[in-house]
């Protein structure tokens, strides 16, 4: 067991499948679940990739997914949001029913990923995104998915600007049905954008800036503002939100690959590996080899 892989090609993620799919654009490819119904694989190994994944799944047989470290047995009728740098892995034993979707932010014309996160929260690499679909909606996405498949096969002109549109719509019909599932704030538009822009930060940056100092010095305010803000507008402290992303990661390497624990703590810029496993231990309430021997143990 190496570490994790990444996967920065789009066709590279449909060979690990054993899909004969391919798409001649790198930046956004659609597909119908059913035209990989003739790969031999029943599962994958933990991966991850630096592109977005939405699918809708609607009626997928005997499958299991696992979204960092929360597995779902037989979800049914849902759309699944995956952020670049989240952890995946599947297995199944019936045909794919629904409709897939890899892309890169830079192909909705966004220049920051920080705008593309904004716009859609619940691409955020600390969420896990299974966003239940009712059956209205569920037809919904199926036409719009059908028109994007209709216009990616035509490839006629300004074929690419009506692609872009059906899928923006299907993006914001996600957000509605996500923000009715979420709790709502009503902080105002400045606080929820310092918040973004610190929960972005954070997970670009956690591996070497651990501190609410350094993040706040990264926003131009002070570290007593920023605690307070990201406090008011999510419930949860900044230096909590740093501890978290920390302790996920260890929470992945120990689960997926064969790092040792002094390598894992190294790795998450912990001097000693004792303070990696005091950390641990609070934050999981196990230590690293009870965490790593109960998740390798499934």
């Amino acid at each position: 067991m190496k570490g994790i892989p990444v996967y920065h090609d789009i066709n590279d993620l449909h060979l690990l499948t054993g899909s004969s799919l391919r798409t001649k654009n790198p930046l956004f490819h659609c597909f119908n679940m059913k035209e990989a119904n003739d790969l031999k694989t029943t599962h994958t190994a933990p991966h991850r990739a630096n592109f977005y994944t939405l699918a809708l799944n609607s009626g997928t047989e005997k499958l299991t997914y696992t979204l960092n470290e929360n597995t779902f047995h037989e979800p049914n009728h849902f759309i699944l949001c995956v952020a670049p740098g989240q952890v995946v892995k599947w297995k199944k034993q019936g045909d794919w029913f629904g409709y897939c979707t890899f892309f890169k932010s830079e192909w909705l014309l966004f220049k920051e990923q920080l705008n593309f996160l904004q716009q859609y929260p619940f691409f955020r690499i600390n969420e896990t995104n299974l966003i239940q679909a009712d059956r209205s909606s569920l037809q919904q996405f199926k036409t719009l998915f059908e028109l994007i498949l209709s216009e990616q096969e035509s490839e006629d002109t300004f074929g690419e600007e009506v692609i872009r549109s059906y899928f923006q719509a299907i993006l914001w019909k996600v957000r509605r049905i996500y923000e009715t599932t979420h709790s709502k704030n009503s902080s105002h538009k400045a606080a929820s954008t310092i918040t973004a822009q610190f929960l972005y930060l954070v997970n670009q940056l956690f591996l070497n800036k651990t501190t609410v100092e350094e993040y706040a010095n990264l926003l131009n305010i002070t570290p007593n503002h920023l605690s307070q803000t990201v406090k008011a507008v999510t419930g949860k402290t900044a230096r909590q939100f740093i501890q978290d992303r920390r302790a996920d990661e260890a929470k992945y390497l120990l689960a997926f690959t064969n790092h040792t624990v002094a390598e894992i703590a190294y790795q998450l810029s912990f001097s000693q590996p004792t303070h990696f496993s005091k950390f641990f231990k609070q934050a999981a309430h196990k230590t690293p080899k009870e965490y790593r021997t109960q998740a390798t143990s499934y």
